[in-house]
């Protein structure tokens, strides 16, 4: 999987790397206590409205509003999870299969880890236990070599019971996947029964 640049990056400079340290930050370093306060995504430097697009193909797992990272869309290929936050608006609904280089929102300034209009841009490997561990540094033009089709999920239910619907929601968007979670896992139960704490299942691609 070939990884493109979200937005022109010979108008548009990356003004904060991946893993820059924010201690001293008071704007920002609140929202990077889970990771060191380090920087986990790299932000380029936009004006309001300019046009988002999708660095992979792949199935939008999130929209929604984020405290600190405001309007942020969620686009999910196997393991592997992009994040576009601090967005105006969006251009794509949840469970959207979209194109690489497709039109995902336009950049913005929304959230309060936001100090300046700009477009912030993750990576996070889901395969991995914690937040710290998902975060990775993007390698633009280049083959992602953390990626991986398919990847385990071990349910945990110390939180929010888990069920496929459930599950279905989180890597898929909607509910509408569950069978597919169900049929890949070889498994009988229905979308919304309990499953076992501590169940090992494998998670299928969009």
């Amino acid at each position: 999987m070939n990884l493109k640049y979200p937005v022109d990056h010979t108008k548009y400079i990356i003004f904060q790397e991946f893993g820059n340290d924010n201690t001293n930050n008071q704007t920002r370093k609140e929202f990077y206590t889970v990771f060191d306060n380090k920087h986990p995504g790299v932000d380029f430097l936009t004006p309001v409205g300019v046009t988002v697009r999708a660095s992979f193909e792949g199935i939008v797992v999130r929209k929604e509003f984020h405290k600190g990272m405001g309007n942020v869309i969620g686009i999910r290929n196997g393991n592997i999870v992009a994040l576009y936050a601090h967005l105006k608006d969006f251009s794509v609904e949840l469970g959207d299969i979209v194109k690489q280089k497709q039109d995902v929102g336009h950049s913005g300034e929304t959230g309060s880890a936001c100090i300046l209009p700009h477009l912030h841009f993750e990576l996070r490997d889901i395969s991995k236990n914690s937040l710290k561990e998902m975060v990775f540094k993007p390698e633009f033009l280049s083959e992602v070599s953390l990626y991986s089709e398919h990847f385990y999920y071990t349910v945990n239910n110390t939180n929010t019971q888990k069920t496929l619907a459930k599950l279905s929601v989180l890597y898929f968007g909607t509910t509408k996947y569950w069978m597919n979670i169900a049929q890949f896992n070889k498994l009988s139960q229905s979308q919304d029964e309990d499953l076992q704490n501590g169940k090992k299942l494998l998670i299928p691609n969009y």
